[in-house]
Order: structure tokens, then sequence, then C-alpha cells
């Protein structure tokens, strides 16, 4: 159900005027991947004074992680994981066991992405952006990014509880039991899948913190700015 979502909402996006669609890139790009190959569109500069992003700008920011070509081999390394330690066994064994788990994986990794970056925000108010602070001490930035799943900032830019990222997450968790096999279906599972995409979000923060100063240590070079938004 996600993935239909997904793509009717993605149709409506690459239908608006070549000037909307450049009003909605207040976000990362392809080139802000951690690691070369992880979506990294929320994130943007701290410092940086940036205006109020519209609800399409929010829908935008998940399709984007969403459905970035890089997701899709991501999905397909954590199903490699699920099928390696059988998780879901009354899937099976085989390549039509792990087909199963990939397709489980990537409506998750979507239904994630669209709720807690798209949807949530917009119905609450609040910005799904990574402000990357970018300067100061280790344990300073450190205690700051792994914050974020706790804090952001809402749309009259205060601080608040990242509402967004806990109710998006829930409501992934408790919607794959629809498309879960009926007996691998419990509340623990449920509770164990919420907690989990909670935990790669905290550390999906630490990285988006780190990576520019990750990326000049690996290659020697220095680190660019992070993504400044078009106004």
């Amino acid at each position: 159900m996600s993935l239909w979502f997904g793509t009717g909402a993605a149709l409506l996006i690459l239908s608006l005027p070549a000037g909307a669609q450049e009003r909605t890139q207040v976000m990362g790009t392809k080139e802000d991947r951690v690691f070369w190959f992880i979506p990294n569109y929320q994130t943007v500069d701290l410092e940086l004074s940036r205006p109020t992003i519209s609800a399409r700008d929010k829908l935008n920011i998940a399709l984007k992680d969403s459905f970035d070509p890089y997701a899709f081999p991501i999905a397909g390394a954590f199903a490699g994981i699920s099928h390696i330690q059988n998780e879901y066994p009354s899937w099976g064994r085989g390549p039509e066991g792990y087909g199963k788990r990939y397709l489980g994986a990537l409506a998750d990794q979507t239904m994630s992405n669209m709720l807690a970056e798209g949807v949530f925000p917009i119905l609450l108010r609040q910005d799904p952006r990574f402000f990357r602070l970018g300067r100061g001490g280790f344990r300073r930035r450190l205690g700051y990014a792994s914050t974020r799943i706790f804090v952001t900032r809402g749309d009259d830019g205060s601080a608040q509880f990242n509402a967004s990222e806990f109710a998006g997450n829930a409501v992934m968790a408790a919607g794959s039991n629809l498309y879960h096999p009926r007996q691998d279906r419990s509340v623990g599972g449920t509770a164990v899948n919420f907690g989990i995409q909670l935990g790669m979000d905290l550390v999906g923060s630490i990285f988006k913190e780190f990576w520019p100063d990750l990326k000049e240590l690996l290659t020697g070079r220095p680190a660019r700015p992070p993504p400044r938004h078009l106004s």
C-alpha cells in the first residue's frame, strides 16, 4: 500500500511545472549520500537561514529517500540478513523466501520514510529535515545527533518532541503486520520492529552529522559545506 501511495505522489510532483519542482529542492542531493550510497536528502546545514518548507517539500524529501536508486539494494541487503537469520520462517527458504523478505523489507523501508518524513510532518507541522551541526567538539556533535530522533523543529521554528518520528515508525511497525505471515505476527515482534527502526534512525543521524568529516578523511579532499536550499 505504501508503495502505491509513494508512486502516486511521485507522479504528482513530476507533473508540476519546472519552476515549482525547483522550489522543492530544499534538501540534500544525490552527492550527499552517506558512504556514497545511502540516501541523505534530509540533511541541511543548521547555520543557514532557511524558510519553513511546504507540505510539497516534505513529501518530496520522503519520496527522494524512498525511491533513490540505492534504496532498492539497501532493502535487498536487509532482506538478505533476514533471510540468513530465517526471520518470518513461514516465508520459507530459497529464492522464493528471499523474494518475500525483499518485498517486505522494501515495504517497511518505504512506509517508514513516507510516514515519518512526509505524512506525519505535514499533519503535525514539523520539519523532517536533519539540521547538521557541523562544528564544535566531538561529544557535543555526537550528543546533538543522538537526540534528533527525540527533538525536531516545528514549522514555527520551535524545538519540539519528534512526534513524527515515533508516530511514523509506530504506524509502519503495526502496518507491516498486514503483509507479514499471520503466524509470525505478535505484539512483541511489532515492538521489536518499531525499536529497530528507531535505532537505525538514531545511528543514521550520527552518520549524517559526521559523514562530511569522514568523507574528507577517506578521500583527503576538503568536505564541501552541507547543501544550501534554494530560496
